[in-house]
């Protein structure tokens, strides 16, 4: 199984790709955010495969992160 944490502050947007995503037998939305500072904390809390990010949204960007 495919571990997919997803962020963009557009609610429409989520609401899209969740839309799409769910049809895809081996990928689960562990959760998803509106902005960079909780995707942080989702990142770390769920440790997914894959982030699908919106660089154009609030906070940091995964590659202003320190880890």
């Amino acid at each position: 199984m495919i571990t997919l944490v997803m962020a963009d502050e557009h609610p429409a947007t989520r609401a899209g790709l969740r839309a799409v995503l769910r049809k895809a037998p081996d990928i689960q939305i562990a959760s998803e955010t509106q902005d960079g500072f909780e995707a942080e904390k989702l990142v770390e809390q769920h440790q997914p495969r894959i982030l699908l990010f919106d660089l154009e949204m609030p906070g940091p960007r995964p590659a202003e992160t320190e880890k």
